[in-house]
């Protein structure tokens, strides 16, 4: 099986992932003891062997990776503290996280807490079976492909494990000795007994072995077949029904298939009623790859009851019963008798339809009479086989055979604590014996520093053997049951057989009582018929010379008809040549008019091109016009631009001279002004001088 996520591609070569990219980083190998008990306690997902779970197998790929380095995200980091805190249960061994896969135990907790997170229920899963090997390691086997939705319907019990798992992986690991019965061929009930008369050979098993085990299963006083001695107390007291009389047959929809006893109670006895047919069935749909389902009508028509509490795995089946008596057959039916004329036939066929609807629903009452017989008689047939292989009845071999094992399973227990002594004192010996040899060798450090690295080892090897020794307990305590399991299912399976065919015999005579029934109802309806034909014979003759006189005078009034058919058709061919002349003069007078319309048509064309002609002139002189008014326009356009280009032109030279005229002003004035401040100057110096000179 494909590990999930998976694609069946060849990969191409990667990188490798550094430590903290792997999914090792955040799921952790797990120890091969504590997951055991794990995958124990989560019964729903355990096989009836108990020796092998199931669980979900989810690859990191499936989920986009999952590793410490995503931790930042967070949905899948919220994911990995609940792996971390244990919230979520998960199995890994060295070869699933070489792979980058793990597992992932659905328990109830578990379950909830991966509901909160759409990542994982809308991921792909796989159905992974997990079971111990011999060396105490874990082998993992993928065996289908699993959604989260059918895990949760298979934790609320609406689905069950072997639906899920599919056929096959349930034949291998379940342990049941059935647990594939559509492979197996169907048996002839005549020769029930040869294909059980011999049991499994029990005396080989050592195990078994004790005071009262030389005898052959059916050997033993209680044993014995159902039916073969009267007086013993192991007889089942069968009240066979009287037949109840025969009626109006009840409607198909309300037999009831079968009545429970009065002693159906104490038994937990499920009912299948034929006419129920509401199946539970998961959702699914759309329906799964891997999963199976028996047809409705098959599981109806072949499982009328199942006794549930008992770990024997009996039911009544309904389809050798079937075979058997030929349940479903079609009933006699009558036929309409021949030469008879149509209206008397019509009668006796009217007559037969009724005979055969009260055949069939004769047929439809006894079958269900017999069914209901069958079902009653197994049940309690059942009941008994199941009392005789209780392991609970005082002087009966299958108490001794669990009272041995129980024995034998306490003196396991009682030898425990020496067996852990015992292993332990090996350890400590070997343990010691290493060291003085390491003592020897080194120095009292050495052997110091080599207790102190080497403790934890001996306490987990000590407790390694511990766990070795409960498993070695357990497991051959769960063979020993098995082993009984067999043996009872061996001896219940050849008491059934034995006794559905006393049964059958039983059956077969209530079953000619009702072809007797059957046939006499049968001879009643052809008595009856025959009775009424003979009876009503002269009136059908009588009814026949009527039909003829009434025939001659049908021919009569056809002869009337017919002439008055002729006269019919007559008037009809008369109206018809009117309506042709009408038709031929409307013509005429269309084509009359026709040409008028293009003698008119042809006039009005010949004005249409005159009046063409002049207005294709005017649109020539108007386009003419306008073309020389365009001319105009542009010449006035030019002559007004290079008029304003002249007035621009005399604008700027004005402009330039005006800016000149400015310049040389600004020159002027700056001259003048300096003319004025070099004489003010001038004079103030010559005055300065002639008073210098006046004063000296």
């Amino acid at each position: 099986m494909a590990i999930p996520g998976m694609t069946a591609a060849k990969r191409k070569k990667e990188r490798k992932k550094k430590p903290d990219e792997l999914l090792s980083s955040v799921v952790h190998e797990t120890a091969t003891a504590g997951v055991v008990d794990l995958l124990k306690k989560n019964e729903k997902f355990a096989f009836p062997s108990g020796t092998a779970w199931v669980m979900l197998g989810l690859s990191s790929e499936a989920v986009g990776g999952l590793s410490r380095r995503q931790s930042r995200d967070e949905a899948k980091g919220s994911i990995i503290k609940l792996i971390e805190n244990d919230a979520i249960e998960t199995v890994a061994t060295a070869e699933m996280l070489a792979e980058e896969v793990f597992g992932v135990i659905p328990t109830v907790s578990t379950l909830q807490r991966m509901d909160e997170y759409s990542l994982l229920t809308e991921a792909e899963y796989s159905w992974a079976v997990v079971w111990e090997t011999g060396e105490g390691d874990l082998h993992v086997e993928f065996v289908g492909d699993a959604t989260f939705p059918q895990t949760q319907q298979i934790a609320a019990g609406t689905l069950s494990l072997e639906q899920a798992v599919g056929r096959q992986a349930w034949a291998d690991h379940s342990g049941l000795s059935g647990a594939n019965p559509a492979d197996a061929p169907a048996s002839d009930p005549t020769q029930a007994t040869d294909i059980v008369d011999t049991p499994a050979d029990e005396d080989s098993d050592e195990i078994f072995a004790s005071p009262n085990e030389d005898d052959s299963p059916t050997d033993n006083d209680d044993d014995a077949p159902v039916f073969d001695d009267l007086d013993t107390d192991e007889e089942p007291d069968f009240q066979v029904p009287e037949p109840e009389p025969i009626g109006e047959p009840a409607p198909a929809s309300e037999a009831s298939v079968a009545t429970e006893g009065p002693g159906d109670e104490g038994f937990g006895i499920e009912e299948i009623d034929e006419d129920d047919t509401a199946v539970d069935e998961p959702m699914s749909a759309e329906a799964t790859e891997g999963v199976y389902a028996d047809d409705q009508e098959t599981v109806r028509d072949g499982l009328a009851r199942r006794f549930l509490p008992e770990d024997l795995d009996l039911g009544i089946r309904l389809d050798e019963f079937n075979r058997t008596f030929s349940i479903g057959a079609p009933a006699v039916q009558l036929e309409v008798p021949e030469g008879a004329s149509e209206w008397l036939g019509d009668q006796v066929a009217q007559l037969s339809r009724q005979a055969n609807a009260d055949l069939a629903g004769l047929r439809y009452q006894h079958e269900d009479e017999l069914r209901a017989l069958y079902v009653n008689l197994m049940s309690t047939h059942i009941e008994q086989v199941i009392r005789v292989v209780a392991t609970d009845r005082e002087d009966s071999r299958y108490k001794q055979l669990m009272d041995s094992i129980e024995a034998k399973h306490a003196e396991r227990v009682s030898e425990k604590d020496e067996k852990v002594r015992k292993a332990k004192a090996r350890i400590v010996t070997g343990y010691e014996e290493h060291v003085k040899v390491l003592a020897e060798k080194a120095a009292k450090d050495a052997e110091a520093h080599y207790r102190e690295r080497n403790k934890t080892r001996v306490e987990r090897q000590q407790a390694d053997a511990v766990v070795e020794i409960d498993r070695e307990m357990s497991n051959a305590y769960t063979h020993d049951l098995q082993e009984i399991l067999r043996i009872r299912r061996n001896d219940a399976s050849l008491k059934l057989q034995v006794g559905q065919t006393q049964i059958f015999k039983v059956l077969a005579e209530r079953q000619n009582e009702n072809l007797a029934a059957e046939q006499d109802r049968l001879d009643r309806w052809k008595d009856e018929i025959g009775r009424i034909v003979a009876d009503h014979r002269g009136d059908d003759i009588a009814r026949t010379e009527a039909l003829a006189e009434q025939l001659a005078r049908t021919d009569e009034l056809a002869a009337a008809r017919s002439e008055h058919a002729a006269a019919l058709e007559a008037q009809r061919a008369e109206h018809a040549d009117r309506i042709r002349r009408t038709e031929e003069e409307l013509d005429l007078a269309h084509q009359a008019a026709i040409t008028k319309i293009k003698e008119r048509d042809a006039e009005w064309g010949k004005d249409l091109s005159v009046e063409r002609a002049k207005t294709e002139t005017l649109t020539k002189q108007v386009q003419a016009l306008r073309e020389e008014n365009a001319a105009i326009e542009n010449r006035a356009t030019e002559f007004a631009e290079r008029r304003l280009q002249a007035v621009m032109a005399d604008r700027d030279a004005a402009d330039k001279n005006l800016e000149r005229f400015a310049v040389l002003q600004r020159h002027a004035s700056w001259l003048i002004l300096s003319i004025i401040v070099g004489g003010v100057i001038l004079g103030l110096g010559v005055g300065f001088i002639a008073g210098t000179l006046v004063t000296n």
